[in-house]
């Protein structure tokens, strides 16, 4: 197997962990925010849009001005894409 192949795996694997952690820190502040909601107005786990997205790291600052959740989110988010990016290379789908 090749060094390319290798890299490709892991930085895959890698991007693909940072995804679902993204994924995970995002949950987590939709229950951050649901705690300050009422029962009726709850924002669903379910169906992710840019401008729900959007809104939920709006309310999270909002509610939560020294959370560090959103950081994390916003970083593993970062290292996701840069890790698809580099696998993408190293499939020589871009040069």
């Amino acid at each position: 197997m090749s060094t390319r192949a290798i890299v490709g795996i892991v930085l895959f694997c890698t991007a693909v962990s940072a995804v679902v952690l993204t994924n995970l820190f995002l949950a987590m502040m939709i229950g951050e925010i649901n705690r300050k909601r009422s029962d009726d107005n709850l924002v669903s786990y379910f169906g992710f849009t840019l401008p729900k997205m959007l809104r939920i790291f709006r309310e999270y600052r909002h509610a939560y001005p020294t959370g560090k959740l959103q950081i994390y989110c916003l970083i593993s988010f970062a290292v996701g894409v840069i890790g698809l990016i580099v696998v993408a290379v190293c499939l020589r789908i871009f040069s």
